[in-house]
């Protein structure tokens, strides 16, 4: 995702939610990517709204919050 990110933030707004332990994230981040891709960290009641059940997992929303791709794995950016 983040090696797209150029294109794909022509269009969208991006933000990956990690799952998991802050401090193991954040290493994991410092060590495999650019910075370029903004971190948040969701939360349990996140994870039940949206479904999520398992990673990595893209969820693509329009303006007014209405889902409009929910995948797993990679998501290609020419969508």
């Amino acid at each position: 995702m983040e090696a797209n990110l150029a294109t794909i933030g022509e269009s969208y707004n991006v933000i990956a939610l990690a799952h998991s332990d802050k401090d193991s994230t954040m290493t994991w981040v410092s060590e495999n990517l650019i910075g370029e891709l903004e971190i948040g960290f969701s939360t349990p009641e996140l994870r039940d709204s949206l479904k999520i059940i398992g990673q990595p997992i893209s969820v693509i929303f329009d303006t007014d919050g209405t889902i409009l791709l929910r995948e797993y794995g990679y998501v290609p950016s020419d969508l």
